[in-house]
């Protein structure tokens, strides 16, 4: 069972605020800074993952970021069923 703390977390947080590509833009910021802290949490956590719960873990991850198209999700939960 993979258990994971705050202190985890919040170290990725932090190693994401100092190594994300400054800007005087805050809303450019933001955004260095969600995609400097996803690719660390995504890095980090699949290291220590077992090879066979990598691809769900990648999946859990894109589904909550909304990087699956909705009609893509819906093929994959249906299995191109059409109703």
């Amino acid at each position: 069972m993979y258990q994971y703390s705050l202190p985890f977390f919040i170290g990725l947080f932090e190693g994401a605020i100092t190594t994300a590509p400054k800007d005087e833009d805050p809303d450019k910021r933001i955004e260095n800074l969600n995609a400097e802290f996803t690719e660390s949490l995504y890095r980090n956590i699949c290291r220590s993952l077992f090879e066979k719960d990598k691809m769900i873990f990648s999946f859990l991850l894109c589904s909550k970021l909304n990087a699956i198209d909705a009609k893509e999700f819906r093929f994959l939960l249906t299995g191109g069923v059409v109703m």
